[in-house]
């Protein structure tokens, strides 16, 4: 715990992130991969995989935009800083260490890529419109954009400072999730280039038996179209969560990602549900 205080110290960060959680969020999250080491390998280097995959439609190898960067802890970054004349990586925090890479070509950006936290926090008793963000896009040399496991996060630390300011009714935070969330897929299908998109699709509480308790929709009913591949994070097992249950997520990766809205996202979800049982 001394340690993690110290670091979130060291950690830059907006005012208004740290106060917000962000700061905080970032340094547990690193902890907790530590721990869990042998529990998220697996996902880690699936995320990896589909990474390096997706950028092979790449037209050409200038500058890779990637989105949720944080600890870099599934990011093949090497592997992009060799691919690429440019790797930018986005996110509210970067981690002392993420930092420390050694490699020349790598640019950390510390920006909130929905453009909307700040406002809210100076604000709270206002809901942002969500409005659709265009940061990025008119950057003439950006060839690849990667979101990774971010989308389903977008919500999650407002919510929280909503829930802290009791200024909003349950209803409106949802409606505000779904529409941060959906915003953010729309920015991501706005660029001229390629992009790829990989996120949580499910949240799941499992009893020690490994069966399912119950099933979270972490995109607040935003439906994508299946896909073209799914697997399981054990981002919480049982002896992390102390609590006689654990938590896994179920992710998705799309590829050359284009976001359509799709009528009907509550059935889409709970046919999802059923067939992941």
């Amino acid at each position: 715990m001394i340690f993690e205080f110290l670091t979130s110290l060291l950690t830059p960060a907006p005012k208004w992130a740290r106060r917000m959680g962000y700061v905080h969020e970032a340094i547990a999250i690193k902890a907790r991969a530590k721990r869990c080491q042998v529990a998220w390998a697996s996902h880690q280097n699936k995320t990896k995989t589909a990474i390096l995959e997706a950028v092979k439609e790449r037209v050409q190898n200038r500058t890779v935009l990637i989105v949720g960067s944080g600890a870099c802890l599934d990011i093949p970054l090497r592997e992009l800083a060799d691919i690429f004349e440019r790797v930018v990586l986005v996110d509210i925090v970067h981690p002392p260490k993420s930092r420390s890479h050694g490699l020349n070509n790598v640019v950390h950006v510390t920006l909130d890529i929905t453009n909307q936290i700040e406002g809210f926090y100076n604000n709270p008793d206002v809901l942002p419109d969500a409005k659709v963000p265009t940061i990025y896009h008119d950057f003439p040399d950006i060839d690849f954009v990667l979101s990774v496991n971010v989308a389903s996060q977008l919500a999650v630390i407002p919510l929280h400072y909503a829930a802290l300011k009791l200024a909003h009714e349950d209803d409106a935070l949802i409606a505000f999730s779904k529409n941060l969330i959906q915003a953010h897929f729309k920015w991501l299908s706005g660029f001229k280039c390629p992009s790829a998109l990989i996120c949580d699709r499910m949240w799941e509480l499992l009893d020690p038996a490994g069966k399912r308790i119950s099933v979270e929709d972490p995109l607040y009913g935003v439906n994508l179209n299946a896909p073209s591949e799914m697997w399981c994070w054990d981002v919480a097992p049982l002896v992390e969560t102390g609590a006689g249950f654990a938590r896994r997520n179920q992710v998705g990766y799309w590829p050359n990602f284009l976001f359509t809205a799709i009528d009907n996202t509550s059935a889409s979800f709970a046919e999802e549900t059923m067939e992941s049982k």
